[in-house]
């Protein structure tokens, strides 16, 4: 029973959410109805390139142009950023123009973190090592102040995918030290963990220095 249960752990990989992500297409209805906004709002920010579907425009039936469209990953994200920054701003453009600003520095930050991982890949995952000393310093921490089982869930959920990473790295079936995407994931799983433990309360140690 126990050689099964061993075989079924090696034969069961963690499915990583990005990478299935990275395959989704939604048509017009379905990414407007995903992202919460009217099918003529996504339909006119299509057409004035605000937005950028993947398909042709395929006429249907009816001559609607936009039926045939889809939209992947990176549409709805920037459709779900452009709803939000209209929620600040006054304008559809001046909201557009802050979320092209915005996806041009995550870009131009994932940029420059892939460079530091080619050209100080040691010292990239020594960072790493130490901030996940601190997570682990943080969360002794907070697990004690956790009473509400909601809130242990939602930690429990936040640390879900960095668990995961880990347990591929310990089996050997990610080599760090050789992957450059499995380091960016590592560092957005330890940013998010981050993030979401100063939202729960817990005091972000400063710097990326280990706990004391």
């Amino acid at each position: 029973m126990a050689e099964d249960s061993s075989t079924e752990k090696e034969l069961l990989q963690p499915i990583e959410a990005s990478e299935l992500l990275r395959g989704l297409k939604l048509t017009t209805g379905k990414a407007a109805q995903f992202a919460g906004v009217s099918r003529r709002q996504l339909c006119y920010w299509t057409d004035t390139g605000i937005v950028s579907s993947v398909e042709g425009d395929d006429e249907e039936e009816n001559g609607d142009s936009s039926g045939r469209r889809t939209y992947d990953f990176d549409a709805l994200h920037k459709v779900l950023l452009i709803k939000q920054a209209l929620e600040q701003s006054s304008g559809l453009r001046r909201a557009a123009r802050e979320v092209e600003r915005h996806l041009a520095e995550r870009r131009r930050n994932g940029e420059e973190l892939a460079a530091s991982i080619e050209q100080k890949r040691e010292e990239f995952l020594t960072e790493q090592a130490d901030r996940l000393d601190t997570l682990v310093a943080q969360i002794q921490q907070l697990l004690p102040k956790l009473k509400d089982r909601d809130r242990v869930l939602e930690l429990h959920s936040a640390l879900d995918w960095l668990d995961r990473i880990a347990d591929r790295v310990q089996a050997g079936h990610v080599l760090l030290e050789e992957d450059a995407e499995a380091c960016l994931r590592l560092a957005s799983l330890v940013e998010q963990a981050e993030a979401k433990l100063e939202s729960m309360g817990s005091p972000r140690a400063s710097g990326n220095a280990g706990p004391t």
